[in-house]
This record gives C-alpha cells, structure tokens and sequence, in this order.
C-alpha cells in the first residue's frame, strides 16, 4: 500500500514530529498538506530523499498558512511549473473566517504589494509595489461570523492578509494589518489557560483548492482547526 503520509523527526519542521498528509504523488511533483504554522522553506530542507533527491518549491505559502504546497522532483518539472505559475497558469483558492462584514458578495482587490523597507510586513505601494490581484466570495455565515473563498492566480507573501484587510474584511486571529481583537474565541473558551489555546495561535487561512493549467484540480479539505473553530464561532 502506498504511504500517504511523510514523517518528518522532531526538530526538523516543529520541534515533536510531524507527519504530513500527501495529496498527491506523481513522477514530476509532490503535493502536501503543509500544517499551518511551519514554514515551506523548512519542508523542502528536511524533505527525505525517498521522495525527491530534486525538491524545489514552485512557489512560497506563508508559514502561518495551511494548504497545498507544491514539490517539483526534476529539474524539467522544475521549469515547466514554474513557468505556469509565472504565466498565471495556476490558480489558488483559499478558505477564511472573517469578522462580521456587510460588504457585497463578491469583492475584487488588485492593489500592488510591495516590502515593506525595514519591517517583516507587506504595505500597498503605487510606486515599488508588484501587481496583484485577489477576488474574494462570500461563501456562507458561522453565526455571527463569515466564511470566505479568496482566489488569485500569483501569491504575493502575506497578499491574502493584506488584501482581505484593504477591503474591509478582518480575519480572525490577524494581528498584523488589523488592529482588532484577535483572541476573538475566548469568549467562547472555558479553560484557565486561554494564553496556550490552540485558537489563540491559529490563523484560519486555508489553500484548499490548486488549479493546473486548468487540466488538473488538487483539493485540500479544511483542516480540523479550521473546523473547530467553526464550531466555536457557531456558539
């Protein structure tokens, strides 16, 4: 039987082990399930050799970020990927909870991301920044709160946040362009120790969905936490 998991040791991508779900294994790329909260950087180091002695990333997912991350094997696997996500031949769609909105259904952002000069961040610039574009859709409300699809066919490090925040849509659990509560669960919580929750942690970002030159869709299903939290948001 085929494994459908990779065991990374402790100390490698998180400090226990780790095992990650395969989505998909082929003869020119690997797709996983990455954990949210590790680094992809991290997996393509400490990925073992019986799976690719040529791992290269096609592109980067956000540490904090869970989802689909992409493995090419081979170097002509290599080039031809990345020449389909240069050419905005592969499509990303995202799973989010937001804070209560009363915006429209559908919701375009196509303000470019740049570095930003001296901090860890992203900012909107007219004049450094690199086009992008996100369109989000409401996809259903979790009692109070929202459930939100992003979609974009090139990924800007932190664009999804950025660009969620430009339009008015807060996510819970970001602190990095929003200025509101992100420990929005403890109300919901009964336990003492609310610092070391799970949900205090969890950012609820999730690349369920990558599309290959519109021939080929991997789906990843919403992660446990993602779920959970969903429940909490429903009390």
């Amino acid at each position: 039987m085929e494994r459908n998991f990779i065991g990374f040791p402790p100390n490698t991508i998180r400090e226990t082990s780790t095992k990650v779900k395969i989505l998909l294994n082929r003869d020119d790329f690997l797709a996983i399930d990455k954990p949210p909260n590790v680094p992809s950087e991290k997996i393509i180091e400490h990925l073992p050799k019986q799976w690719t002695e040529y791992p290269k990333a096609i592109f980067t997912l956000d540490g904090e970020i869970s989802g689909i991350f992409l493995v090419a094997k081979t170097k002509q696997s290599t080039a031809e990927l990345r020449n389909c996500y240069g050419s905005q031949l592969l499509t990303f769609t995202f799973d989010l909870l937001t804070l209560p909105s009363a915006l429209d259904k559908i919701i375009t952002c196509d303000l470019p991301v740049a570095k930003h000069s001296f901090r860890h961040t992203m900012v909107v610039s007219h004049k450094t920044g690199k086009k992008s574009r996100t369109d989000f859709r409401f996809v259903e409300n979790v009692g109070p709160y929202e459930h939100w699809q992003a979609t974009t066919c090139f990924l800007r490090p932190h664009q999804i946040r950025l660009h969620a925040h430009e339009c008015g849509l807060g996510i819970i659990g970001e602190n990095l362009y929003a200025s509101h509560g992100i420990n929005i669960t403890k109300k919901f919580l009964k336990t003492p120790n609310l610092e070391n929750h799970w949900s205090t942690q969890y950012l609820p970002i999730h690349l369920s969905c990558l599309g290959i030159n519109s021939s080929q869709k991997i789906e990843s299903p919403l992660p446990k936490k993602f779920q959970s939290l969903m429940k909490l948001l429903q009390k």
